[in-house]
């Protein structure tokens, strides 16, 4: 059953395969409080003018995270230490039906399948504040595969096989859309912040993030009609299936092995747009400033932010393809004995299959992939000295069948935020379904933190990871060296305990 895995049902099952492979996501520990600077970006542009500090510069921060309902390892059959040594085995169960071997355990439910997986690098990059305006330049490379609703038995046979007798001779009736994706991409980025109001006890700000965007592969697949029957192991019968699929892998198609004429054959652009208003904790006066250092900063009781982040997309138009099936049906007997041996052999015979012609099914050589794009929400409160609380909601959207599918998370965060010295302790809702609790920490420049801190300690099955860093040096406002003039820098807090 091999090659019914990897071949018969391309369409639907190669983006999950990418997941079950493998191990979100938005690093809150980095990007939520007044030290965040460049990272800050990923979640509203306009965050840079509430920053402590007024120059900050990105070495390296990278996130490495997976969340899936598809597979499972029980939580006694391993420790988070076994992931660090070089000759760790994973462990394997006999498959109660057939001979092979299984390394993970599928959950006995009717859900829908989702995942996402992400490598998130985040490379050099600046922010600096000028008064009322801030500028940042980011770089960074970004991998992520992720599906959203792939009906669950679709999803065990991927895994186990046609031979999973629990599921023949039933006619599946699948209508709801599902899709996987798989999208590689570096960006190179701009942005600007501008102070747009300022007054009395309010602030508002707005920010703007434009990336340029350079497509190393990407992936697609979207079915929105799978109706058939497995009578057996090695047959399948389907009624109708709609669906399609479009590729541009660093791949050989013809004859296998790695295709590199070109490093990033798609190119594209993306934005983020975000505004953030500001209820001070001071009334508000002008910022006058003789050099950067003498810039104060602008204390607040709490700010709200609402922001539009990862809008764009990547057009593959170079070694890409697309096919498309529309509404055919297809009866494959002998399923175990097809042997592919390339990408277009594959593409060949699912074409042949349904249409009875091996390049009906092809609808061009270019393809839009877009991107995990959300609405991003924030609301921070200055309880206390150095206590905060956040509230923040990502709301992921789909602007195309062909596009990477965000989780939606909402999220509680304390925080003990000082100079040299931050705790942050996240209470997540992650899909609206499934309670996380994460921790990070920073000292001074570096930042280590997971959203998935129960992973580290089996308090539940394994179902996914999360584990994020940052090292950046920021310089405070403020923060002069002897002998340079100090700004006005009190002139705000005369009043600050009538307003708390």
């Amino acid at each position: 059953m091999k090659w019914f895995r990897v071949g018969i049902w391309f369409f639907i099952f190669t983006g999950l395969l990418y997941c079950s492979s493998v191990f979100s996501q938005e690093m809150f520990g980095t990007t939520l409080g007044n030290y965040s600077g460049v990272n800050g970006l990923q979640l509203n542009p306009s965050s840079m003018l509430g920053s402590k500090p007024y120059l900050d510069i990105n070495f390296l921060a990278m996130d490495v995270s997976l969340q899936n309902n598809f597979v499972y390892m029980a939580k006694n059959e391993y420790r988070f230490s076994d992931f660090l040594t070089s000759n760790f085995v994973l462990p394997s169960h006999p498959e109660e039906y057939g001979t092979g071997l299984r390394n993970f355990y599928i959950y006995n439910n009717n859900d829908v399948r989702d995942a996402y997986f992400q490598i998130r690098i985040n490379g050099p990059g600046a922010m600096l504040i000028y008064g009322n305006q801030a500028f940042a330049i980011s770089s960074g490379v970004r991998s992520v595969v992720s599906a959203k609703n792939v009906p669950y038995e679709i999803a065990n046979f991927a895994y186990l096989g046609l031979n999973y007798v629990p599921q023949h001779n039933i006619d599946y009736d699948d209508r709801r859309p599902f899709k996987t994706g798989e999208l590689t991409w570096a960006e190179v980025g701009i942005s600007y912040a501008y102070t747009l109001q300022a007054r009395d006890l309010r602030k508002i700000t707005m920010g703007i993030t434009v990336n340029r965007l350079f497509g190393y592969s990407g992936l697609y697949v979207y079915g929105n009609t799978a109706n058939y029957i497995v009578p057996n192991d090695t047959t399948i019968s389907v009624h109708n299936f709609k669906g399609q699929v479009g590729y541009s892998l660093p791949v050989d198609y013809d004859n296998g092995g790695l295709w590199n004429n070109k490093l990033f054959p798609g190119h594209g652009f993306s934005g983020d747009i975000g505004v953030t208003y500001t209820r001070l904790s001071g009334l508000y006066s002008e910022d006058y400033f003789t050099t950067l250092c003498t810039q104060q900063y602008n204390d607040y009781l709490y700010r709200l932010g609402v922001a539009l982040i990862d809008v764009g997309a990547i057009r593959f138009n170079t070694h890409s393809e697309k096919y498309s099936i529309d509404n055919k049906s297809s009866y494959w007997e002998n399923v175990g004995s097809f042997k592919f041996t390339s990408v277009h052999q594959l593409m060949d015979t699912i074409s042949y299959r349904f249409y009875g012609d091996k390049k009906a099914s092809y609808a061009g050589n270019s393809f839009y992939m877009w991107l995990p794009s959300a609405l991003s929400i924030q609301f921070d409160y200055h309880y206390f000295k150095q206590w905060y609380v956040n509230a923040s909601l990502i709301y992921g959207f789909d602007l195309s069948p062909a596009s990477i599918s965000r989780p939606s998370e909402i999220s509680i965060t304390p925080r003990y935020e000082s100079r040299g010295l931050e705790a942050d302790l996240p209470l997540s809702l992650y899909d609206w379904n499934k309670l996380r609790i994460g921790l990070a920490l920073r000292y001074y420049y570096f930042t280590i933190g997971t959203e998935k801190l129960g992973e580290f300690f089996r308090i539940s099955n394994f179902s996914g990871f999360d584990l994020y860093f940052a090292v950046h040096f920021f310089i405070d406002k403020g923060d002069c060296p002897k002998g340079k003039q100090k700004g006005c820098k009190e002139i705000d807090y005369r009043l600050k305990s009538d307003y708390r």
